[in-house]
């Protein structure tokens, strides 16, 4: 049971919600009685001059107590306490698209083309203390707005090869490829999540590729050439369907 008289910090006194995803704050005006207050969707950093000393989790924190976290404070060397408030809720959402068409090969012609992509994502913060050591650091000015742009930087980065790939090695024809933008999204979340989580301890709750761009003289190519090779099933000579990985008359696989 807290004193009403005791000075108490936590995320109602300092103006947050579940919602914020991580905020640097300074606690100025500490009493001999005050406490540090870790809700049960938080976690806190205490910080000294931007270097992370201990991981507050959940729970009451008395400031001056000999049996705190701060035991070795006292008034006079302690008037401000640095914390780095981070949620193990919230969630970032980040829209992306690339920025310019890149290329793509088409597995059944062979012809080079252009496509571009756009969706969006949403990332969480898996590991505070991590998070904090490899993302924030001493850059007292770190936003949510930072951390975005970094994660869709690398997120774009990724996108070019990562498609091309999944394409290639699932043979996907050029005309069916809006038709796997579910699998698409899953092969791009799996592709970042290691990173992610080993590199910067977040995690990516969801990534959706909402929309794909190909090219119209890409497509004519494409149709040109399979109209001009007439593809047939070598074991019955049925027309192939394009894109067909089966005969629809035999059932023979043909690539």
């Amino acid at each position: 049971m807290i004193d009403k008289r005791t000075k108490v910090v936590g995320l109602k006194e300092l103006d947050l919600t579940n919602d914020d995803l991580f905020v640097r704050k300074t606690i100025t005006d500490i009493s001999e009685d005050s406490k540090v207050i870790v809700d049960e969707t938080h976690v806190a950093i205490l910080l000294k001059d931007g270097i992370a000393l201990e991981t507050l989790k959940p729970g009451i924190y008395p400031i001056y107590s000999k049996k705190s976290l701060f035991e070795k404070s006292t008034k006079k060397d302690t008037t401000r306490l640095d914390l780095f408030y981070i949620s193990k809720t919230a969630k970032a959402r980040i829209l992306w698209g690339t920025p310019a068409l890149f290329d793509i090969h088409d597995p059944l012609t062979g012809l080079a083309g252009k496509m571009g992509a756009s969706g969006e994502m949403e990332i969480r913060i898996k590991n505070p203390r991590q998070f904090y050591i490899e993302v924030v650091g001493v850059n007292t000015k770190f936003t949510i707005d930072d951390l975005k742009d970094r994660i869709k930087g690398l997120l774009l980065s990724r996108i070019e090869p990562t498609i091309s790939a999944y394409i290639e090695a699932e043979e996907i024809p050029i005309d069916r490829i809006g038709e796997e933008k579910l699998a698409i999204s899953k092969y791009l979340q799996q592709d970042l999540k290691r990173e992610l989580s080993l590199n910067y301890g977040l995690e990516v709750s969801s990534l959706i590729v909402s929309n794909v761009n190909i090219s119209d003289k890409f497509k004519e190519q494409v149709a040109s050439k399979l109209a001009g090779n007439n593809l047939v099933c070598p074991n019955c000579g049925m027309k192939l369907v394009p894109g067909s990985k089966f005969c629809n008359n035999c059932g023979m696989k043909v690539r």
